[in-house]
């Protein structure tokens, strides 16, 4: 995937193209009527497929990408101050099915879905005059992006209403909620179909390759349970050798890795068109930053110790100094208190009134300690993953880098997993987690001496890494609510309080307990850790989690009203809506 940056040229179009697609493309609901004279050409078939597209950039909350609300507002590992699309609420217990983002995901979801059949369902129409490569590709694409958009609405709601065809009225609309297994299913045999008629590159590396629908193949295969199928698509994808990893993790995350083979699909931003809030949400309050979006300590705890241990089990690891000898991705994704950040020494003690740069001379008060303004960093810490540190440097609110929505370290990480729960294990295992686990320490890896590489063959064992491989891996990139779901561990890591950093290192002797799941626990050691119980934001440093209600969310309201109002009826989800 070279110079994603070209992909300005479909941005243009894609943001730019609200005129012609109130006409031909906005489709609201899944009955709007079909152009009669559109689809006629190649043109037209390129422009119908740009508005499939449209739904890839999702954004909820200071614009930040859906996946990365997810991960902070309604799991374990992040914290977040204000609304966010709804997940704020899930993570506190205090939705419902009249929760407003949770109208706007299913919405939007199904839009894409609407305009992806729309495309399929007509594009025959100029099959004859469009050359046969590139009507495939088109279609291809086409089926890539439906599945993609059917993947997120089963892993958020369950069973969900299936359709790969245009009503012709509301009430053909009104369909019922088909099985999340059927589903599933389906999006494997498009996926299938949409390798054949996929190049492995594209000349726009913003539109999708056979890469990237074998990797999304396999990802639905694993959340599904096929551990067969998810291997193998994964498997392809890696022998197939068009992908690889950048070799530096922390910059994989800023506009340096744009030209990275590791990326398989993104969403993309360009100013003036779409951009995020990552600086202002994530970034420093001493740099125009509002920290409202923040790590966890449970978070913290989770990298292992240089020694390949678990904090807990390493005899390197000492509670002083917590951010010692610790496994390098903790400070490429995360900002601890002491590292150097846009110009500046980022430290959140309370008792820090005053910042230092990093020339060595004051640079006022600390906005960054809570002493000072009370809403500062709620755990200690900042999420330094697409913070976009060029942009805290002049002080800059926006950010316009693309959000990666797949690359090729998930692609290993799924081979793994699907091959240790089938029970499969050969040195192939051991090379994909190896591989992303010596990319992190800089080196390749054969060169075990200078890494922890993993030599374990026990299921159990592995178990244990390729979960925790994945909280530190993927962290803040939009994995860990599907995580903790389908592991069905989500009411053991959610109902807990959420802690903030150490604040008398010196004096500091605990250790939490961290078990197989990665799950972090504090009991009997919470007064070591700091606990911001502001009551401006009552609800931020508590978790709950109500099972089986909160494994799925809600059928928004609006649709089972939509649905009574025209005599039909869609059931609800478990949880007493």
């Amino acid at each position: 995937m070279k110079n994603i940056k070209k992909i300005y040229l479909v941005l243009t179009v894609l943001f730019s193209m609200s005129a012609c697609e109130k006409e031909v493309l906005d489709l609201n609901s899944l009955t709007q009527p079909t152009d009669a004279t559109f689809f006629s050409n190649e043109q037209e078939l390129d422009l119908a497929l740009t508005g499939v597209y449209r739904s890839v950039v999702w954004q909820g909350g200071y614009s930040l990408p859906i996946p990365v609300t997810m991960d902070n507002a309604a799991t374990d590992i992040g914290l977040v101050r204000g609304g966010y699309t709804g997940f704020d609420e899930l993570g506190a217990g205090t939705h419902s099915a009249s929760t407003a983002g949770f109208k706007d995901i299913y919405l939007s979801l199904y839009r894409g879905i609407g305009r992806a059949n729309n495309l399929l369902v007509n594009m025959d129409r100029a099959k004859d005059v469009v050359p046969e490569v590139a009507f495939n590709e088109i279609k291809g694409q086409a089926l890539v992006l439906r599945a993609y958009y059917y993947h997120y609405l089963i892993e958020l709601f369950g069973d969900v209403p299936f359709t790969e065809s245009l009503a012709k009225s509301p009430e053909e609309a009104l369909l019922p909620r088909t099985a999340k297994a059927t589903i599933a299913a389906n999006l494997l045999d498009d996926l299938e179909t949409a390798v054949g008629l996929l190049p492995a590159t594209q000349s726009d590396p913003g539109r999708i390759t056979s890469g990237y629908a074998l990797g999304l193949r396999a990802r639905i295969a694993l959340y599904n349970g096929l551990f067969a199928e998810a291997a193998a698509s994964a498997k392809t994808v890696i022998d197939n050798d068009n992908y690889d990893l950048y070799p530096n993790y922390e910059a994989l995350f800023t506009n340096a890795a744009d030209n990275s083979d590791e990326i398989m699909f993104v969403m993309p931003f360009m100013q003036g068109f779409a951009t995020t809030n990552f600086p202002q949400a994530q970034g420093s309050r001493n740099r125009n930053g509002y920290s409202t979006v923040v790590p966890t300590q449970s978070m913290i705890d989770s990298y292992e110790a240089t020694d390949g241990l678990p904090i807990d089990e390493s005899a390197i690891y000492d509670p002083k100094h917590p951010f010692d000898n610790r496994d390098p991705r903790l400070k490429a994704s995360i900002i601890t208190p002491q590292s150097e950040w846009a110009g500046l020494i980022f430290e959140s003690h309370p008792d820090s009134l005053i910042v230092r740069l990093t020339d060595g001379s004051s640079g006022g008060s600390n906005k960054d300690s809570r002493v000072v303004i009370w809403p500062a960093a709620f755990c200690g810490y900042l999420w330094k993953k697409y913070t976009d540190e060029e942009a805290q440097k002049i002080n800059q609110v926006f950010s316009d880098q693309n959000f990666t929505l797949m690359r090729f370290a998930e692609v290993l990480l799924i081979y793994a997993e699907a091959k240790i729960e089938q029970n499969s294990i050969d040195a192939t295992v051991l090379t994909a987690i190896n591989r992303v686990r010596a990319r992190a320490y800089g080196v390749d890896v054969t060169d075990t001496g200078n890494y922890p590489a993993i030599t374990t063959t026990n299921q159990a064992e592995l178990r244990k890494v390729i979960r925790r491989e994945r909280k530190v891996e993927l962290a803040n990139e939009g994995f860990r609510l599907f995580d903790i779901r389908r592991w069905k561990i989500a009411e053991k890591v959610m109902p807990v309080t959420l802690y903030g950093r150490i604040l008398d290192e010196a004096n500091a002797t605990l250790i939490p307990q961290i078990d197989d799941d990665c799950f972090v626990s504090y009991e009997g050691i919470e007064s070591q850790y700091d606990l911001n119980t502001d009551q401006r934001f009552p609800n931020s440093q508590n978790r709950t989690f109500s099972n089986p209600r909160d494994y799925l969310l809600p059928i928004p309201q609006s649709e089972v009203d939509t649905y009574a109002g025209l005599g039909a009826d869609i059931n609800q989800n478990e949880g007493g809506y």
